[in-house]
């Protein structure tokens, strides 16, 4: 464990690029770090204690009204691993409201509406948010933002959610629709839109920013897309790079000196209201491959948030839902409670090999590691709780682990 660079050792897990990369610079809403938020459930943890996740990353429907061109769930690299994925499957909206009260019922804390599909054209997104947000849940919202501009959406939004992130993936109107497929005049209403959201949200952590997925289509715009997300009144922008689980960043690898140029300039931009997101761009590919990212041997991060698909299946984690190895139980036909405590997830955490020979890349290999030195006694618990109250004194939206 390298501690060269003095940093509070709970730190140490932080993602990082090698030294001809632009330097990892991550936003706060994203931070890797919010399980220390939680010393309660940290000690159920390392004594062996059962206790339910607090975080639901939920899909409730399949379908999108774009297709944009690096989407895992619409690639044929991806047929393989996403091999239950349907654009025909959705939670109607009585059984979706129905899961979010037995999951706040059960310990559920927060929920995070995304999935592989857009969960704001389901018909009854609105009605969905206020039901799980009169139950107690705080909601966020992964979107194409193609609706944000809707009323129902709007105040829906505006009144329940604490937090908003749309995917940019482009810096001009052109590129973006090439991209994305969209025919609903969805990019040049992000100025409008965002700021508005910003100013109009009840929530007082409410955050709202931008992802943009670096391409070998894109990379060239990271500029102008930077730009425009803080003009737009953006809270941030988050970039990341293409990541298919067959691929990797095999389709940037060429140009990641430029990436990284263009990430380290943008960086400039940040301020005490807007910030940079920069990423871990030395990703390998998730399953299609013999080499192990990360120093863990089990997923200790499914035990804090899980993921519900639009096919009623609850699974570990939103990298791997919608795939039958990971498949868990139905919590729509024999409900969260009954899949959860003792049933198919318990048989499932008893017979689940080591990740190691399942998702060898992990998307959540910071929490992981953390979890997994705390959990040897490499990192102290009271020691890494005490520094991080010091470094952070209030973790934004913390209920999002």
């Amino acid at each position: 464990m390298d501690t060269s660079d003095h940093r509070p050792l709970y730190q140490i897990a932080r993602p990082k690029n090698s030294d001809a990369l632009a330097a990892v610079a991550l936003d706060e809403a994203h931070a890797p770090d919010k399980v220390l938020a939680h010393g309660d459930l940290l000690r159920k943890f390392i004594a062996g204690e059962e206790f339910p996740p607090v975080h639901m990353r939920l899909g409730i429907m399949g379908a999108c009204n774009m297709r944009c061109n690096f989407c895992n769930f619409h690639s044929p690299n991806e047929e393989n691993f996403y091999d239950l994925f349907s654009y025909k499957d959705s939670l109607r909206t009585p059984k979706a409201i129905g899961l979010l009260r037995e999951f706040a019922d059960n310990g559920g804390r927060a929920v995070t509406f995304c999935g592989s599909g857009e969960c704001t054209i389901h018909p009854g997104y609105a009605e969905i948010c206020n039901a799980g947000h009169e139950a107690g849940l705080r909601i966020g919202l992964i979107t194409n933002g193609s609706r944000l501009h809707r009323p129902a959406i709007a105040d829906t939004v505006v009144n329940t959610h604490t937090w908003v992130r749309i995917g940019l993936n482009a810096g001009t109107e052109a590129t973006f629709n090439e991209i994305t497929r969209d025919h609903e005049h969805t990019f040049s209403r992000f100025v409008s839109s965002v700021g508005q959201l910003r100013s109009a949200a009840v929530d007082p952590d409410f955050r709202i920013g931008f992802n943009f997925v670096i391409t070998e289509q894109n990379y060239r715009e990271i500029r102008q897309a930077a730009a425009l997300a803080a003009e737009s009144g953006a809270h941030y922008v988050r970039f990341e790079p293409e990541f298919y689980s067959a691929l990797g960043h095999e389709t940037i690898e060429s140009v990641m000196t430029e990436v990284s140029e263009a990430l380290n300039e943008v960086r400039a931009l940040s301020t005490d209201d807007f910030e940079v997101s920069v990423p871990k761009l030395e990703r390998g590919p998730m399953d299609q491959v013999e080499a192990v990212e990360g120093d863990f041997e089990r997923c200790h991060y499914s035990r804090f948030v899980t993921a519900v698909g639009a096919d009623g299946h609850l699974y570990p984690c939103p990298q791997v839902h919608l795939n039958s190895r990971y498949r868990i139980g139905n919590v729509i036909d024999d409900g969260y409670a009954n899949v959860l405590e003792g049933g198919p997830r318990a048989e499932w955490e008893a017979t689940n090999p080591k990740r190691t020979a399942l998702c060898k890349s992990c998307f959540y290999r910071p929490q992981n590691e953390l979890l997994e030195m705390l959990h040897r006694g490499q990192i102290k618990l009271d020691t890494a709780l005490a520094d991080y109250q010091v470094e952070v004194p209030k973790t934004l939206h913390a209920d999002f682990v």
